[in-house]
């Protein structure tokens, strides 16, 4: 029956983005339960504030020192082997931190082994995600990022009972055993050939046509299909086939059996487009990593409980889901620029709320932290379509090795100057100040240097038609 046959193709498609949900999930939400850890680190080592967030520092330093290198790692060598490297070190990465003797293995476990597996695993799940979804990538990278945020927010609770019971040292072996259970995953969102589906308008994007000769003879690898895959993608809609400037030169058809050029990366970086960007990015890195790590610590300082303060974290984290999944979705069919621009907004309200909510002002509190999430879950969703919507191409892997470099660079400006700040002023409204500044670069990165979309309104007025009079 045609239904049937329908309804399987659907399915097919969604295996690639559920395995990297599940394995995004696994890899970030034990990293992401370090406010809980380092309290007990200082104890355990006798240490200070400051050296007892060295750890986490490390691993932002060394995310970003690797970036570029991992991702062209991801153009040169098998997408699944690698991401097998990423799960085995982040579990070596736990292990060796759960023996810890000094703070200095603290370092170590953070600095080298979950820094390294951390971030094959994100720039792996991109530019997998990416290439097998052209066209469609805002929806496709917001499910896959939804499953950090599902992580995040089942594990802080789970891990703020069970480290004062059972010892961070156990935490620390559990989460190695738990990065172990990823492994089927990288095999299921590696699996089965690419799938490009068309990204502009017209009777067969409709129907979900496939692009002519997509998944055709495509090999099972995803890091293979670089090049021809997204070759074969109609050059129309969102996805930039032939981006303008010097960074078509990363879209360049190669011939057969010939390497990639350094130069075609080398022109691309220099542009003035990638460059923008970069800044976004960094922006971006300032704002998600402040307000989460902040917003918690200043609620309890505006005397809000801290039991309903992480509650106030996982609403947080929940909102973020769906922002990922519902506005990666909608940048898809109205354009990158307007639901980004819509989604920063809601940034900006629902930070200011947090920050304004207080101990007689909770459902502020609450209405902030939801408004916030969505938005910065979003916004992280459009990001990181827009990036493969304008370099994707046969050097993606490196660009975004490149661009990953602002994410842990944006967190490392804003927790070093908010914690100076924090001891000079005693308040962490200076980190909302850095975060309203980033928003505004991020933005103004979107309008100046984001994909193009037209037939905004056209398209507009056709999904008014389909609602119910």
């Amino acid at each position: 029956m045609p239904g049937v046959r329908v309804s399987r193709r659907d399915l097919a498609l969604s295996v690639p983005v559920l395995g990297a949900f599940v394995v995004g999930a696994i890899a970030y939400a034990p990293l992401y339960c370090f406010p809980l850890f380092a309290p007990q680190f200082e104890s355990t080592f006798h240490t200070s504030r400051e050296l007892g967030q060295m750890p986490w520092t490390m691993f932002l330093l060394v995310s970003a020192l690797a970036s570029p290198l991992l991702g062209r790692a991801y153009d040169v060598f098998n997408d699944r082997t690698l991401l097998y490297v990423g799960t085995l070190l982040s579990a070596i990465g736990w292990a060796v931190a759960s023996m810890a003797t000094d703070v200095a293995f603290l370092i170590a476990a953070y600095g080298v082994f979950l820094a390294l597996g951390l971030q094959l695993v994100f720039v792996g799940t991109t530019t997998a995600i990416a290439r097998r979804y052209a066209g469609a990538t805002g929806l496709a990278l917001g499910v896959a990022y939804a499953g950090p945020g599902i992580g995040v927010a089942l594990a802080l609770p789970l891990a703020a009972g069970l480290i004062p019971e059972l010892g961070w040292r156990s935490a620390a072996v559990g989460f190695a055993g738990l990065s172990l259970v990823a492994l089927p995953f990288v095999w299921l969102m590696t699996s089965g050939p690419a799938v490009v589906v068309p990204g502009g308008s017209g009777e067969g994007a409709a129907k979900g046509a496939p692009a002519d000769g997509a998944a055709r003879g495509a090999p099972a690898d995803g890091a293979a299909t670089t090049g021809a895959a997204a070759r074969r993608t109609p050059a129309r809609g969102l996805h930039e086939t032939a981006a303008p400037g010097a960074i078509a030169a990363s879209q360049e058809q190669i011939p057969a059996g010939s390497r990639t050029r350094p130069d075609a990366l080398r022109r691309t970086l220099r542009t003035r487009r990638f460059l923008i960007l970069l800044v976004g990015a960094v922006g971006i890195g300032c704002i998600d990593e402040g307000i989460f790590q902040t917003s918690s610590r200043h609620a309890i300082g505006q005397g809000i409980d801290a039991g309903f303060a992480a509650t106030l974290l996982a609403l947080q984290c929940y909102a973020y889901v769906a922002g990922q999944v519902v506005g990666g979705g909608l940048s898809d069919r109205f354009g990158r620029r307007y639901i980004g621009l819509l989604c920063a907004g809601l940034v900006a309200v629902g930070a200011t709320a947090i920050f304004a909510s207080n101990g007689s002002l909770l459902a502020l509190a609450v209405a902030g932290n939801a408004l916030y999430g969505f938005g910065i879950g979003a916004t992280i969703a459009i990001r990181s379509a827009a990036f493969s919507d304008v370099f994707g191409g046969h050097n993606f892997g490196a660009i975004f090795g490149v661009i990953a470099i602002a994410y842990p660079a944006g967190g490392i400006i804003v927790m070093n100057s908010g914690g100076i700040l924090y001891d000079r002023f005693g308040s962490y409204w200076p980190v909302y100040g850095i975060a309203m500044v980033s928003l505004l670069a991020w933005s103004a990165a979107l309008v100046v240097a984001g994909p193009r979309r037209h037939g905004f309104r056209k398209r507009l007025r056709s999904a008014r038609a389909r609602l119910p009079v």
